[in-house]
């Protein structure tokens, strides 16, 4: 168990296993909850969660201390505002006297009851330019506050606590969007964690203890307002319920009782950054302070300090309290994907045999053995064995009270056949499914089978780690195993080339079309007199890069073989080494001809880029190598809903100077999440094999074009950046190209601050 039981109603009051009594936390730490084995399942698997969002979002996770002195917190304002909320840390040691009269160290401490003051000492700790915001951090750390007795109740308030904490600092331009953004966040988190509806309020300027001038108010609580307006929800006022640095939105929850809870937060301050001096820099600063634009060439001539807006951000806020609610949103009936015992294996004897076929079962389920992905990943799924020498009826009945979504039964007959008989009556069913049926519930499966093919009903993908180590998305009933690829096909120059025998030539991007001026940015007008080699034959990464007014590329593809094993890699890993080689291999390739040829020009810049196809199995797709599999591809991309387009940018530049090893380089990878059309929409086997046939996708990973006749009639929506599913996120490409060329001096001094 959690958490204790009262009656016959599960309760959040704390989680252990025994009565308060045996592990009396009450006593030794008031207001601080012990995890015990099973609640720190949930906790772990809520805040892996958070992390994956993260790399979407664009937070970067940092860790703080624990204990801060005084002077920080009065410099903060919480020593003024905050103190009867915080815990005092004295050195009460005579041993310690004589060394803090010797170095003035100061002997009080605060425990952290927020992590904002050290996020911003992270910012304050170097130059920033505008073109570095927005930064966004993240942190886990344990925060402290010193509530009052009789205000602790259960898991809802506590002493010791875990938010998601974020804190987002930005120019002022930006807030509307990140705030926007930051919305768009809690939407889909709450949409996966399925606790029903919440209400948003905006809670402004307290009448007592707050800081800041009525002016800074006005205009925090304004940009509230207009995201708010903006989201398209619903939200009310709460008056004078704001922090005492800033305004707020807040998410409150409702729990199964009616009674309202306020989780999510996002807060805007302008006194933090004030307080710490923060600022960064930004040409013509008093019109970018204002959060507005312009064109004037003598005002952007001048470069100065500008203050940034912190935007604190928390999207389950207290995790445990969150974790409350979640216990009695469910009441012990949980998800897979958050169930602390997700499966079970039964044997019907205790005879070696059978007890030695559940373990191996038990296993594979954890991914122990016959993954052969080569990942050393930990096991992702909690399963047990019960080889008890006592009935089968017995250990059906304490798996069902012990609330485990799946139990395996196996005897003889199952280690004869190789087999599991499985149990998924534990599994929730979605909201709106009908009653399973006994042949959906149970099912004679290997153990392998058991582990690679979806389970029915099951509400997330998410809910089964093991179909995806990287995403959280809406699991369809239905949805396709891994596709089998092993088939031999002819190699992709001999599918390519095919195409005109199916009456259709091989679609190429429509030249540039005529219309506005190129960008005027200084990094392009620099490399416009340059030698930019591009490093792919793709005519669309070509054409991107024309459409900014980079038309002097050089094209030239890498003869590198693209052989990297795509079992020992992840996804992200795999199309980040391959861009890297093809960048690498060119440029020694163009060094190798300047041997030759002393008087032609140096290249100034390479570019490489990769694209693939991550599916929710985990698995990587890259161009189609015959029209078999080109329709297997589309099907199985059909039958997932969904998965992510990763393109991996890769750019070098020669270096300044001589310095070893004469060139420097900057790579990123986007991941942009397209969901396809389903059969019941349209999207039916014959309309693929119609699109298989226009060979429009031939020559692209995943076999479809975003920007062509597949962006109409395969792709129901997209999540991201389109030019990043084209072939190449043009944004991120020239900052990159600006690092490598004009920063790198900057570069430089990063590392050695880093070492």
């Amino acid at each position: 168990m959690l958490f204790l039981r009262a009656s016959r109603r599960w309760t959040p009051q704390t989680l252990t296993k025994r009565p308060p009594r045996l592990v009396p936390s009450r006593l030794c730490s008031p207001g601080s909850p012990i995890f015990l084995p099973h609640g720190t399942r949930i906790f772990n698997r809520l805040v892996d969660f958070l992390r994956r969002q993260y790399v979407q979002y664009g937070f970067d996770e940092v860790i703080t201390p624990t204990i801060y002195k005084k002077e920080l917190w009065a410099k903060s304002g919480h020593l003024d505002n905050y103190a009867d909320d915080m815990f005092t840390v004295t050195s009460t040691s005579p041993a310690r006297a004589d060394q803090h009269e010797a170095t003035g160290e100061a002997d009080e401490y605060g425990l952290k009851p927020m992590n904002c003051p050290g996020h911003c000492l992270i910012f304050a700790s170097k130059v920033r330019s505008y073109r570095d915001l927005p930064i966004r951090y993240a942190d886990f750390s344990p925060l402290h506050r010193n509530e009052v007795s009789g205000a602790l109740s259960g898991l809802t308030r506590v002493r010791r606590f875990h938010q998601d904490d974020g804190h987002i600092f930005c120019r002022p331009a930006q807030i509307e969007a990140e705030i926007a953004q930051t919305l768009a966040f809690v939407r889909e988190t709450y949409r996966v964690l399925r606790m029903g509806s919440y209400r948003l309020a905006l809670s402004t300027r307290p009448q007592e203890n707050c800081i800041g001038s009525l002016e800074d108010w006005e205009q925090a609580e304004a940009s509230l307002r207009r995201a708010l307006d903006a989201s398209g929800e619903a939200w009310t006022v709460n008056e004078g319920d704001g922090a005492f640095y800033g305004p707020k939105i807040d998410v409150i929850l409702q729990d199964r009782n009616g009674k309202e809870h306020q989780t999510a937060t996002i807060q805007l301050d302008f006194q933090l950054p004030k307080r710490f001096e923060l600022e960064y820099i930004a040409p013509a600063p008093e019109v970018e302070q204002k959060g507005e634009t312009t064109t004037d060439a003598e005002l952007l001539a001048v470069s100065g300090p500008v203050r940034p807006v912190m935007i604190h951000r928390a999207v389950l806020g207290s995790v445990e309290r969150l974790m409350a609610l979640l216990i009695e949103h469910h009441q012990g009936k949980w998800p897979l994907w958050l169930n602390p015992r997700q499966a079970i294996i039964l044997t019907l004897n205790d005879q070696e045999a059978t007890v030695k076929w559940a373990e191996h079962a038990r296993d594979v389920l954890r991914s122990m053995e016959g993954t052969g992905d080569g990942s050393g990943m930990p096991p992702v799924m909690a399963v047990d064995v019960d080889d008890r020498p006592v009935s089968l009826a017995l250990k059906i009945k304490a798996a069902k009270e012990k609330g485990y979504s799946i139990y395996g039964v196996v005897g003889p007959g199952e280690v004869e056949k190789g087999t599991v008989m499985v149990d998924v009556g534990g599994l929730p069913l979605p909201e709106g499914a009908a009653p399973r049926g006994k042949k959906d519930i149970k099912k004679s499966m290997t153990p392998r089978e058991l582990r690679v093919k979806p389970l029915p009903d099951t509400d997330t993908i998410l809910a089964f780690p093991i179909f995806n180590r990287y995403q959280n998305l809406t699991y369809t009933p239905g949805i396709t195993p891994k596709m089998d690829l092993t088939t031999p096909s002819d190699p992709p120059p001999a599918y390519i080339t095919a195409a005109a025998a199916h009456g259709l030539p091989l679609r190429q991007s429509a030249p540039v079309r005529k219309g506005p001026l190129p960008l005027d940015l200084p990094i392009l007008a620099h490399l416009r007199t340059k030698r930019v080699i591009l490093a792919s034959a793709s005519p669309r990464r070509r054409a991107l890069l024309a459409q900014i007014g980079l038309t002097n590329l050089e094209i030239r593809p890498s003869p590198a073989p693209e052989d990297l094993d795509k079992s020992t890699h992840t996804p992200e890993e795999y199309v980040a080494a391959t861009a890297r080689q093809k960048c690498m291999a060119v440029y020694a390739a163009a060094l190798a001809e300047q041997g030759s040829t002393p008087d032609a020009e140096d290249p100034a810049l390479v570019i490489a880029a990769d694209t693939i196809i991550a599916t929710v199995t985990g698995q990587i797709l890259e161009k189609p190598r015959s029209e078999a599999e080109h329709v297997r591809t589309l099907t199985h991309l059909r039958d997932t809903v969904s998965h992510r387009v990763l393109t991996a940018v890769c750019v070098l530049a020669p270096k300044d100077d001589a310095t070893h090893p004469g060139y420097v380089t900057a790579a990123h990878t986007e991941a942009t999440r397209v969901v396809f059309a389903q059969a019941e929409d349209g999207l039916g086997d014959e309309v693929i094999l119609s699109y298989v046939r226009t060979r429009e996708g031939a020559d692209k990973a995943g076999g479809y074009a975003l920007q062509g006749v597949g962006g109409m009639v395969l792709v129901e929506r997209i999540e991201g950046g389109v030019d990043n599913v084209i072939g190449l996120p043009v944004r991120k490409c020239l900052q990159l190209c600006e690092r490598v060329v004009f920063k790198q001096g900057e570069e430089e001094e990063e590392e050695e601050e880093e070492e």
